[in-house]
């Protein structure tokens, strides 16, 4: 089913779960971020969500709301298909017509972040064509998946295994529904959770497109160390020569630095 044309977004401060009045064929999900929650529909429902949290005192306190574009939520572009680093993206209610060579992938983006027009996802699927030129990681470890679509990528490319990590439920269940497009259940392991509880995992390589400072704090975990390659991203701006200062810091060097619009994406590998 293609995506509504306009979203209409919550903020509650506390953690909250909607209840079945309000989770109707309208409601899209619930984003929680620290100690806020975000409920998103496809139509106006303010008058419900707090009349919901006034019949709940304590429950949660109404804070804003938001109309935008669906367009706008994906970088401000309509899903279409698109090409990157020699892959197809290709959501679900649209027909595939690849071109000879092209990688195939089948989306849902849902709410989740990695659509493939975003540019941290662009960069991360390029460095991720140039580490399988290289060699072919048989494991990886997909830190803040997201829409799943890297995990996807890694395993087109050659890749056997991959653990998803990712703590947002909206995305849980959307990578859910991707890993299923794509036929790809008994290749993908999902974990709901923290990706800094799940560095230690071993992999030849790490995938971890995510916010700077789980970046950082990645980065202070010893058990991390056990890769082969490292793709890093999620850094704008400024905080690109922050990150490389405190990779700087570790046994990994810099291997390659992509940037588009202001986003960066970095290859790493064990220090030689």
């Amino acid at each position: 089913m293609p995506p509504p044309e306009k979203l209409f977004v919550y903020e509650i401060a506390g953690r909250v779960n909607p209840p079945p009045e309000l989770t109707a064929q309208d409601f899209l999900g619930c984003w929680r971020e620290g100690s806020c929650s975000y409920l998103f529909f496809s139509t106006p429902r303010e008058a419900e969500v707090k009349a919901w949290l006034k019949a709940n005192p304590g429950l949660g306190t109404f804070l804003s709301v938001t109309d935008l574009n669906y367009s706008d939520w994906e970088a401000g572009q309509a899903l279409k298909p698109t090409r990157v680093a020699g892959f197809y993206l290709c959501p679900v209610w649209e027909e595939p017509q690849p071109e000879p060579g092209d990688i195939t992938l089948h989306l849902e983006p849902g709410l989740a972040f990695g659509s493939g027009y975003h540019p941290t996802t662009r960069l991360c699927l390029s460095l991720l064509r140039h580490v399988f030129q290289e060699g072919t990681p048989c494991r990886v470890l997909d830190l803040g998946t997201g829409t799943g679509v890297l995990s996807l990528a890694a395993l087109a490319l050659g890749a056997r295994q991959v653990i998803a990590v990712e703590y947002n439920d909206l995305a849980v269940h959307t990578a859910a529904r991707n890993i299923r497009h794509n036929a790809r259940q008994q290749d993908i392991f999902q974990i709901h959770g923290d990706a800094r509880d799940f560095a230690y995992i071993p992999a030849e390589l790490v995938l971890a497109n995510i916010h700077l400072d789980v970046l950082l704090d990645l980065l202070n975990i010893p058990e991390f160390f056990n890769k082969k390659w490292y793709i890093f991203s999620g850094i704008l701006g400024t905080q690109r020569g922050r990150f490389l200062a405190a990779l700087q810091s570790t046994s990994l060097e810099t291997m390659s630095v992509l940037d588009e619009n202001m986003w960066y994406a970095i290859l790493a590998g064990k220090r030689r």
